[in-house]
Formats: structure tokens, C-alpha cells, sequence
């Protein structure tokens, strides 16, 4: 058994010395803020120079699906009492390409974001939205922000951001203790495509601003994207069945082969993508197949993977 396609549009995980230029380009709006690579992480750092609105980080260069959930770790470690009426660190599910050099801006700039960050008085983890087709933007909710944790300065948070084609629907969580918890109010709107933006937003001078993100994966939105295991040797192997398991024994999902010799695996909306498994092919209560997956970083089982045994 293998992997015949990944079903992951982005995986990234800051290893190596440089930015990948054939997936990433700078947005250095303020020249004095820094965009480098550290020890497995994108980090971007310095003290603001401009008394405006600027942005600093990385964003694609390409367009993927709309139907997607992105997901990344973020850990920033400054101070955050400091002056200004708002700076945030931002994982950003965007519409367009905007970037020093690529930009495609002939579409509404549509898009959604976890924010940790201060507005004023108020300090901690934001779902900011804007529909710029309706000219719609973030409206305050009750228990918005969400609180520190109070550790975001030394652990890194796992965040995720999630638009279903079919309902329209935005949302954001946070991952706590292994459940999500939701962030802000879900919201409904059209979304063309997904692009992705890691970066500081800031509107004040001498801010001493540092954010680092690590494990950052865009992927099939799994509501209606599966894994999908075709058995046959050539031919399909009709009746056998395709269990997915954790590394512990525990069934994740399991489906029968059908007659065109495939499995469809339906995964957990509320899953940490990647995933590690172990997938077993039975036929007539014997296993004829199996693979074991151990996730390490952004490696590891997601939405829309497409496997085969010859089994």
C-alpha cells in the first residue's frame, strides 16, 4: 500500500535556511520589520517604524481551492501592554494574492482571520472578517475576544480557519487540551479561493512586535472531501474492506471497497490534521494489506489523500 497523492494544497513547515520563493513572497510594508526563517519557524520581528496601518510578513503566491480549512501554530513572544490602539498576529484565509510581488486584485478581497493581538482596551484572540463584495466587515460579539491563555508569549497555540463552499460559512477555532474552541461568531459569505497570509498588523511606531509560526498546512476542507484507498491487482478488490485505525487500535472510519475497487474514508471535521494511522485492507476477515502513517509536523494523513494497494 502507498500514497498515491497527497490531498494537502499547501504543507510548510519553515525548515532549511531560506524561504521558498515558489510558494511564499514577501509583504514588507514597513522596511524596518524583519521576515526570516529561525529554527523551524517563520519569524517576524522589529520595531515599528510608521505612524499608519502597515503589514509584515509572508503570503502566497497562488490561488487554491475555496473549500479549504487552513491551519498553523503561533507563538509570540513580547510584551503586550504596549502603546498603540491596535497590533495584532495574524493567520490569515484570504481571496486574492496580495504580496510585494504577485498581486491579483480583480476580485473581492473577501477573506477571514485569527488574530491574537490588542484593540484598545481589549487584548486576545479576535476572528476578524471582511466581505468586501457586500461591503461587510467584523461585527463585536459578546465573548469576543476570546482570553489569553496566558502563555502565548512561550507555547505555540494551533490555530485553524474553515469556509464550506456549499453553506458559505466562515468560522475559526483554537485548539485547547485537544477540542477546538471556537473563535468569535461564524459567518456567511462567498469565497473564489483560498490564499494564505502570516503576518504582523500594526498602526503605531516603536512597537517591538515578534511572532513566530510554525506547521502550517492548507488542506480539502473535510466535510466533503475522504481519503480514498483504491484496492485491486488490477482488479478491484470488491468486498474487501478498508479499516483506518489510530496507532493505539482505536477505528477512526472504515468503508467497503465498491466495484470500481475504492474505499471512501470520511474523517472528523474536529480532527488535528495531519492525522497518524494505521490502515488495514481485509478480505474474508484476513488483513491482505496495511500501512502504518506517524505524523511529524505538516507529514501525515489529510482530506482528500488518495492511496493504492495492488494487493
Amino acid at each position: 500500500m502507498k500514497l498515491v497523492k497527497s490531498g494537502a494544497y499547501l504543507v510548510e513547515s519553515f525548515t532549511g535556511n531560506e524561504i521558498d520563493q515558489s510558494k511564499w513572497q514577501r509583504w514588507l510594508m514597513d522596511p524596518s520589520m524583519h521576515v526570516e526563517i529561525g529554527d523551524r519557524f517563520l519569524h517576524i520581528y522589529g520595531t515599528t517604524s510608521m505612524d499608519k496601518r502597515a503589514f509584515t510578513g509572508l503570503t502566497t503566491r497562488q490561488l487554491y481551492p475555496a473549500d479549504a480549512m487552513l491551519m498553523t501554530e503561533m507563538s509570540m513572544p513580547c510584551r503586550y501592554d504596549q502603546r498603540g490602539t491596535w497590533f495584532g498576529f495574524v493567520t490569515h484565509l484570504c481571496n486574492r494574492v496580495l504580496g510585494d510581488e504577485v498581486r491579483m486584485l480583480s476580485i473581492p478581497d473577501n477573506n477571514c482571520e485569527v488574530t491574537f493581538g490588542r484593540m484598545g482596551e481589549k487584548l486576545g484572540w479576535f476572528f476578524w472578517w471582511f466581505d468586501h463584495g457586500r461591503g461587510e466587515f467584523h461585527k463585536w460579539v459578546d465573548d469576543e475576544p476570546l482570553k489569553p491563555f496566558g502563555d502565548e508569549n512561550s507555547a505555540f497555540h494551533t490555530v485553524r480557519l474553515s469556509y464550506d463552499v456549499v453553506t458559505r460559512e466562515l468560522e475559526a477555532g483554537i485548539l485547547d487540551g485537544g477540542r477546538w474552541i471556537r473563535v468569535g461568531k461564524p459567518v456567511r459569505f462567498l469565497k473564489l479561493f483560498s490564499s494564505i497570509e502570516l503576518k504582523i498588523d500594526a498602526n503605531a511606531k516603536a512597537l517591538n512586535l515578534d511572532v513566530r509560526f510554525r506547521n502550517c498546512r492548507l488542506f480539502p476542507n473535510p466535510k466533503r472531501n475522504s481519503v480514498k484507498v483504491f484496492v485491486g491487482d488490477p482488479s478491484p478488490r470488491t468486498g474487501a474492506i478498508v479499516e483506518l485505525c489510530d496507532l493505539d487500535g482505536k477505528l477512526i472510519t472504515k468503508s467497503e471497497v465498491n466495484s470500481d475497487g475504492l474505499a471512501t474514508l470520511n474523517l472528523s471535521i474536529d480532527a488535528n490534521f495531519p492525522l497518524s494511522g494505521r490502515f488495514k485492507i481485509m478480505l474474508d476477515q484476513k488483513v491482505i494489506d496495511s500501512m502504518e502513517i506517524t505524523s511529524d509536523g505538516v507529514q501525515g494523513i489529510y482530506p482528500g489523500d488518495f492511496y493504492a494497494s495492488s494487493a
